[in-house]
C-alpha cells in the first residue's frame, strides 16, 4: 500500500499536468480556478458515462436498486456542474458590490451538494422501500455484478484524483466532490451485496433492504456536509497552523518582539488579516510605524490580500515595572477562566498609585457574556494584591483574536 499511493500520485499529477499548465503555480487565481474547473468537468464526463452504462443494466435487470444508483449519478452531475459553476463565479474580480471578491461562492457550493445529497438519499429511500415491501423479481445473470464492480474502480479512481487536486488547492469544494464519489462507489457496493444475496437466497426483496440502509446512510452525510457548508459562510476559525504562520512571518521583521490579537477573515481567494504588533517603545512613533507597514507588506505577499498591523508599545521593563507584573502574573495564574494576558503597562495616577491596563485572554469555555464578569473578578483580586494600584482597565479579546 505503501507504495502505491506515490505511483497513484504520480499517475494523478501525469493526467493533471495535461489539462493545468501552470499546474505549480497554486497561489495563482487563475490556477486555482483551472483546478476547480478540471475537477468539475471530469466528474460530469465520468457522471454521464456511468449513468448511461446503469440505466441500461438497470432495464436489463429489472432492479430497482441499480435504477436508484444511476439516479443518485444524476446528483452528482449536478452537484459537479455546481464545482464549476462556483469556480467560475469566484475567479470574478471585486466589483462595488463585493468589494472582497466573489471567492466565498467556492464554499457555496458544499451548501448546494448537500442538498443534492439529500435529494438522492429521499428517492433511493423512496424505491428501496416498495422493493422491500412488494418485491419484484431481478433478473440476474453473472456478468452484472462484475461490470457494477468495474464501475465502483472507475469511481475510485475518479475520487483519488479528485482529492489529489482539492488537497493541492486546500479547496473544501474539491474536496466534498472528492468524498461524494466515494459515496457513490459504496453505494453501488452495497447494490451489488443486495444483487448477490437476493440471486442466492431467492430473495428479491434484499435488493430493497440493501437501498433503505444505502439512503439512510446518504441523507446522514448530506446533513454533515451541509453543516460543514455553512460554517465557513458564517466566518470559521483559523487553523492553528495559520495562526503559526502568520506570527512567524511578522516575527521575522525585525523590530517586532511578538504579535496578538490576529484576526483573520477568509474570502476564499484570499485573506483579510489584522493583528496587534508588540515593537519596543523607545524606537518611537516614526520608527514603530515604519516597522508595521514593513510587517503588512510581508503579509500581503505571503497570504495574499490586504493586512492591518496595529502597534502596540513595549514598556522598559524596569525593576518597578517587572515587581508588579510579577505579582499581577501569579494573580492571573489563580484563575482558572484567565489563561494569559498581553499589553501590559503602569500609568501613574498620583504619587503611590498607579492605573494598570492589560488584555486578557479567557479561556476557550468561557462565554463572551461572562467576559465582563471576568474582568471584574480579576480586577477584584488584584486590587486586594497590590494596594498601590488605585484601578484596573481589563479588555477580554474575543473569540476570534487570536494570541
Amino acid at each position: 500500500m505503501a507504495g502505491r499511493q506515490p505511483l497513484l500520485s504520480g499517475v494523478y499529477e501525469t493526467v493533471a499536468r495535461r489539462f493545468i499548465p501552470r499546474f505549480e503555480n497554486i497561489d495563482e487565481p487563475e490556477t486555482r480556478l483551472r483546478y476547480g474547473v478540471v475537477a468539475g468537468w471530469i466528474s460530469i464526463f465520468v457522471a454521464l458515462a456511468l449513468f448511461v452504462v446503469k440505466i441500461v443494466l438497470a432495464f436489463l435487470a429489472g432492479s430497482v436498486s441499480i435504477l436508484a444508483d444511476a439516479f443518485h449519478l444524476l446528483s452528482h452531475l449536478a452537484n459537479s456542474a455546481v464545482l464549476v459553476f462556483s469556480f467560475r463565479v469566484a475567479s470574478r474580480p471585486a466589483t462595488a458590490e463585493t468589494p472582497f471578491g466573489h471567492g466565498r461562492m467556492e464554499h457555496v457550493a458544499p451548501l448546494v451538494m448537500s442538498i443534492f445529497l439529500f435529494v438522492s438519499g429521499i428517492q433511493i429511500a423512496e424505491r428501496a422501500f416498495h422493493q422491500a415491501l412488494h418485491p419484484a423479481p431481478v433478473h440476474y445473470w453473472t456478468l452484472l455484478p462484475w461490470i457494477l464492480l468495474l464501475t465502483i474502480l472507475v469511481k475510485q479512481w475518479l475520487a483519488g484524483f479528485i482529492r489529489y487536486l482539492g488537497e493541492r488547492v486546500h479547496s473544501h469544494a474539491i474536496l466534498v466532490n472528492a468524498f461524494h464519489q466515494r459515496i457513490e462507489a459504496a453505494v453501488t457496493l452495497a447494490v451489488i451485496a443486495g444483487l448477490v444475496a437476493g440471486h442466492h437466497f431467492e430473495r428479491p426483496e434484499f435488493d430493497g433492504y440493501i437501498g433503505i440502509v444505502a439512503a439512510l446512510w446518504i441523507l446522514y452525510l448530506g446533513f454533515q456536509h451541509g453543516r460543514e457548508a455553512v460554517i465557513p459562510l458564517l466566518g470559521t476559525a483559523p487553523g492553528r497552523e495559520l495562526i503559526e504562520s502568520i506570527r512567524k512571518t511578522a516575527r521575522s521583521v525585525e523590530g517586532i518582539e511578538d504579535v496578538h490579537e490576529i484576526i483573520v477573515h477568509d474570502y476564499g481567494n484570499m485573506y483579510i488579516l489584522t493583528l496587534h504588533a508588540e515593537i519596543p517603545e523607545h524606537l518611537g512613533p516614526d520608527k514603530m510605524h515604519g516597522i508595521a507597514e514593513h510587517c503588512e507588506a510581508r503579509l500581503r505577499k505571503q497570504f495574499r490580500g490586504e493586512v492591518v498591523c496595529h502597534t502596540d508599545p513595549l514598556l522598559e521593563m524596569t525593576p518597578e515595572l517587572q515587581a508588579v507584573e510579577h505579582r499581577f502574573r501569579q494573580v492571573v495564574d489563580e484563575m482558572d477562566e484567565v489563561v494569559s494576558y498581553h499589553d501590559f503597562r503602569l500609568v501613574a495616577f498620583s504619587p503611590g498609585k498607579l492605573i494598570l491596563v492589560a488584555d486578557i485572554d479567557g479561556a476557550d469555555e468561557v462565554p463572551e457574556k461572562d467576559f465582563p464578569s471576568v474582568a471584574k473578578e480579576l480586577e477584584r483580586r488584584v486590587l486586594e494584591a497590590l494596594p498601590e494600584v488605585e484601578y484596573c482597565t481589563f479588555y477580554v479579546t474575543p473569540k476570534f483574536a487570536y494570541s
